[in-house]
């Protein structure tokens, strides 16, 4: 099982924006909507844009790329049926964001 690897502090990512970060090998993309953080592999099915450089719309990341939405919560492409971002497991504990990668 993998185990719970650090990713940056909460206050770090700004609200409704995204940063990306390298964490255990993996290029994550890592979103905040007020409180809720979600986190991301950093490639947009579409073009490969980076979804850490994206924004929050209506509980989406959007890709900067063509404008792709994906759901927080799931990854499931708003604009196009059938395609997704790929969700990591993740939680913020004492103010550090966290995943399981």
């Amino acid at each position: 099982m993998a185990e719970w690897t650090y990713l940056c502090r909460f206050d770090e990512i700004p609200d409704g924006r995204g940063v990306a970060i390298e964490a255990a090998g993996a290029r994550l993309a890592v979103v905040r909507s007020g409180e809720t953080v979600a986190v991301l592999f950093d490639r947009c099915p579409h073009a490969g844009g980076s979804l850490g450089s994206g924004w929050i719309e209506e509980g989406a990341v959007v890709c900067p790329l063509h404008r792709w939405r994906f759901r927080l919560r799931d990854g499931r492409c708003l604009d196009m049926p059938g395609q997704s971002a790929n969700v990591v497991e993740s939680r913020v504990e004492s103010g550090e964001v966290r995943a399981r990668i």
